[in-house]
């Protein structure tokens, strides 16, 4: 019968410990006030999206209008390119790679840039095309770009954390 109870005390010091040491869910950043609602102008559908829920997984919001946030994201340039990295006996492309630049200034909620020149943000992924497994390989390259989007979301958010401050 001390089973029962045995278990759920381990499962409690076990929880506790994960509060105690720093532990977050993954896409969980501490903000700061400064960055509880924040606006994207000429942002990706997807870029918008990835930002969406990495600050809902923050306690923060996307809001739609700038004059409401207290972050206006202003992306200039958002490009994503796919490339062959390798080529098969036959010609066939063995391997790709995808690489997301983005160009953006932080500004406040007058439109007011917080530095002089633009930030550039560049990300790159490398996958291997399996010429057998053909509709698998093109989910995985839709992963991979949900990926780059989310990472991006993530050094913006970090580097307005870091100029913020």
């Amino acid at each position: 019968m001390q089973k029962p109870h045995i278990f759920s005390a381990f499962v409690f010091v076990m929880l506790f410990g994960l509060s105690a040491c720093g532990y977050h869910l993954r896409g969980s950043i501490d903000l700061p006030e400064q960055l509880k609602r924040v606006a994207m102008q000429s942002a990706s559908t997807d870029l918008q999206n990835a930002m969406k829920q990495l600050l809902q997984g923050s306690g923060a919001r996307l809001v739609a209008q700038p004059s409401a946030a207290t972050l206006v994201i202003q992306i200039q340039n958002e490009d994503m390119q796919r490339r062959v990295l390798s080529l098969d006996s036959t010609g066939r492309a063995n391997e790709f790679g995808l690489t997301y630049r983005l160009r953006y200034q932080l500004l406040n909620a007058k439109g007011k840039s917080f530095l002089d020149k633009p930030l550039v943000a560049e990300l790159h992924r490398n996958y291997f095309n399996n010429q057998v497994a053909i509709l698998a390989k093109n989910n995985e390259e839709r992963v991979i770009r949900q990926e780059l989007y989310r990472q991006a979301a993530e050094r913006i958010l970090f580097q307005a954390q870091a100029i913020l401050k």
